[in-house]
């Protein structure tokens, strides 16, 4: 990539590690040596799946202080997050080789993360930054920033969440976890949220639920941004809070193209 900073990341990546579940740590170090093999000279993270002239499989090597810096909490001074995310990813099949020597770290993907890293024409990806990686303090964070940053660039961007199952984490349970992620990622990247819940083909239970993003750059028409109705209650995250909104609020909202007002300020901050 041409800025240190980011690195190009599938979307098969993204739908792998989210079915995985993984730990904060564990998400951080995944990502740090993406991000090493993106922007390493001589690599790219498909190679974890090659072997060198001699029939060997190719390992990298990277300094532990590197990775660190590149996901790891500002300021931290130590290799904790590597050692928590290796005990983290040990029954994920995302490694072949993962190994800690001393300060250098040695790794080899799995085949599964490795053929999800190959790039293919019209496939979908996420640039991400590392640097708003380190400033995430949970898993849900993370997530909720890769599908939000792949889809940012539209002009009508949306996404569905990630690992809304009414058995194992229904969005009446996990719903404050996502409007908290809403609102540290909405805070960094300068967007605002809808989140509108769709039930399941029985009308019974939350299936899914559907995000639309805005910022400056998008260009929501009237009744495309709020659903004229709605089975389950619409919510909005702007400005660092949450809020669901009554039968009332939607209505008043119809015609809204901004999330916190009807009209786009072009001169004020993001609505």
């Amino acid at each position: 990539m041409s800025s240190p900073r980011h690195y190009r990341c599938e979307e098969k990546v993204v739908q792998l590690l989210e079915k995985k579940k993984l730990s904060l740590n564990a998400l951080r170090l995944v990502h740090a040596t993406y991000h090493h093999l993106d922007n390493h000279p001589g690599w790219t993270p498909s190679h974890m799946k090659l072997t060198d002239k001699s029939g060997n499989e190719r390992v990298c090597t990277a300094l532990c202080s590197i990775l660190c810096a590149t996901t790891g909490s500002p300021g931290a001074n130590d290799i904790s997050m590597i050692r928590q995310g290796m005990r983290d990813v040990a029954d994920a099949d995302l490694f072949r080789v993962l190994e800690l020597n001393g300060r250098r770290l040695r790794f080899r993907y799995s085949s599964a993360l490795a053929d999800a890293t190959t790039h293919y024409t019209k496939a979908k990806f996420a640039i991400l930054d590392c640097g708003i990686i380190a400033q995430l303090r949970s898993p849900w964070q993370i997530e909720f920033y890769t599908r939000a940053e792949m889809v940012q660039r539209q002009r009508h961007p949306m996404f569905y969440l990630p690992r809304v199952c009414r058995e194992k984490e229904p969005w009446s349970e996990t719903k404050r976890r996502w409007f908290s992620a809403a609102s540290r990622v909405g805070d960094i990247l300068g967007h605002h949220y809808v989140f509108i819940p769709e039930l399941d083909e029985l009308c019974e239970h939350v299936a899914r639920v559907k995000v639309k993003i805005v910022h400056q750059r998008t260009q929501w028409s009237e009744g495309r941004l709020f659903p004229r109705r709605a089975a389950e209650p619409v919510s909005i995250v702007a400005n660092g809070k949450s809020q669901t909104l009554t039968r009332q609020d939607l209505t008043r909202r119809k015609n809204w193209t901004r999330v916190a007002g009807p009209v786009p300020d072009a001169a004020g901050p993001v609505q």
